[in-house]
């Protein structure tokens, strides 16, 4: 009891909003991180079932423990300051078992290390990180699906993630949540859970469950689309979105579970375990001494809970979609319906992804054939996360050959904006990027001078609204990049005052 009141209980006041965002982000739409839910009842479990052996050991305060709870503590600091909250959750990972280790000592937590790094498995990364990772495990999924279902003869065309049976007119289309990254995510929490509390004691037995978990769940998500893409073929398209999609994801965890248990045990029979370290009694922990930690934890965990909860207010109002629908000569091209439903399909994982649901994705034309494809973005507190261009762009199934920064003075202020050329990898088209950083009276198109201008205000609980716009044209066949500039130059330039009355 007085290592919660002294220790955990003002570590949790710290934390609070820190676990709020953890909790927020297991129950995102794209379900990656639902697993962590059952992480904190294994844990308990494991504490359960070895309850015999470590209550049978002193409990002591032990000062090692400030080694992983002060960096903890200055991450967390850093990221309420910022009002980074993925860098706050991130400090967890040290903060959980620091905290045991100070509050119980090491003799006390002998054999429990591996059910506290389980900390590793509760804390979600970064948005950026996430998109990053989900974007390039798709691209080796649906590629290699469509490949090993092809070799056995789905007959598939790929389009970006739309996977097209040839004949048929009908398609199949991988969302983000299938590209591979739940699985592999939960894959590599079951294989430290087999790694540490079961079977024998031996450091190669434990270094090879966890890393062939990688490949054993990205080849099995491979398998898994290859066989929705043969049941479509075989069965129709309903069918293979329907039965024959869930079929598929319950195989593919049998298969999964199935060859890391034949792995483990495999190297169970042939490593021979290592006994338990030893280690030297600790006198038990007084109240004095404990209540000592537990003064500066309180210190300590009031300012950080201050700094967590108070932020500036945001706009209620979406201002991208008040954007208007004539610009430069360019008019605003309506959706189909189809496209409107895609559109909608992938609404939440884009509203997650950016932070914010104050977006837009447009295409305009011009009478002559010209096009320009435009994404706005408004933020407020929620400046860190909006990201570099180039990460949209690379998500998008292209290949950058350019990326630079220019002047542009055409704009009528000192400015830049990033340019980027690059080319689409499904049938080889280039296109041209303009991207622009703003605020009412400030603009840039460099992402490091965007994070700059607005850490200052973030540490001193200050708020200035602002914009990124994404101005896209496709570059026609032999077409010089000047003219793609020209254009793109031009419908930026009498978009911007349009952006900033948006901020008034």
């Amino acid at each position: 009891m007085k290592a919660f009141l002294f220790v955990f209980l003002p570590l949790l006041l710290a934390y609070a909003t820190a676990l709020q965002w953890c909790v927020d982000r297991w129950n995102a739409p794209t379900q990656y991180y639902e697993h962590c839910w059952l992480v904190p009842l294994v844990a308990a479990v494991v504490i359960w079932i070895r309850r015999r052996d470590w209550l049978t050991r002193p409990a002591g305060v032990d000062l090692g423990g400030l080694w992983l709870l002060v960096p903890a503590l200055l991450m967390h600091l850093v990221g309420a300051a910022l009002m980074i909250d993925s860098l706050s959750a991130s400090s967890l990972v040290l903060a959980i078992p620091g905290a045991a280790w100070l509050a119980l000592g090491r003799q006390r937590l002998r054999g429990l290390w591996p059910v506290l790094w389980l900390s590793l498995f509760l804390v979600p990364t970064p948005i950026v990180v996430e998109g990053w990772l989900a974007f390039y495990l798709k691209e080796l999924a649906v590629g290699g699906g469509a490949g090993l279902a092809n070799l056995l003869g789905a007959d598939l065309e790929r389009r970006g993630a739309d996977l097209l049976l040839r004949g048929t007119g009908a398609s199949l289309y991988v969302a983000d949540a299938c590209g591979g990254l739940r699985s592999l995510l939960a894959m590599a929490t079951i294989a430290w859970c087999v790694a540490f509390f079961m079977g024998p004691v031996h450091w190669l037995r434990r270094v090879t469950l966890l890393v062939c978990a990688v490949p054993i769940a990205v080849f099995a998500n491979v398998v898994r689309i290859a066989g929705i893409c043969l049941f479509a073929r075989w069965f129709g398209v309903p069918f293979a979105e329907g039965f024959g999609h869930t079929l598929a994801n319950v195989l593919e965890w049998v298969a999964d579970v199935a060859v890391l248990l034949t792995l483990d045990r495999v190297l169970s029979r042939r490593l021979h375990g290592a006994p338990a370290p030893t280690s030297t009694p600790v006198a038990p922990v007084t109240a004095r001494s404990l209540g000592r930690q537990g003064a500066w934890l309180y210190a300590v965990a009031v300012p950080l809970l201050w700094l967590s909860l108070y932020r500036p207010a945001g706009s209620e109002v979406q201002r991208a979609a008040q954007l208007p629908e004539v610009v430069a000569g360019y008019t605003l091209i309506a959706r189909t319906p189809a496209q409107e439903a895609k559109f909608q399909q992938n609404l939440p994982r884009w509203r997650e992804l950016l932070g914010t649901g104050d977006f837009v994705y447009r295409s305009y034309a011009t009478a002559r054939g010209d096009f320009i494809s435009l994404v706005a973005l408004f933020h407020d507190t929620n400046w860190k996360s909006v990201h570099a261009p180039r990460i949209c762009i690379e998500g998008s199934n292209m290949d950058i050959e350019r990326d630079d920064v220019v002047d542009a003075l055409w704009l009528g202020e000192p400015t830049t904006v990033s340019r980027i050329v690059a080319r689409r990898r499904s049938d080889g088209r280039r296109f041209l990027t303009y991207s622009l950083f703003g605020t009412r009276s400030w603009s840039s198109g460099r992402y490091e001078d965007f994070a700059l201008h607005h850490m200052p205000l973030a540490l001193l609980r200050q708020n200035e609204s602002g914009f990124l716009l994404r101005v896209e044209t496709p570059l026609g066949d032999g077409e010089a990049l000047t003219a793609a500039e020209q254009r793109c130059a031009a419908f930026l330039t009498a978009l911007l005052p349009a952006s900033r009355e948006q901020l008034r």
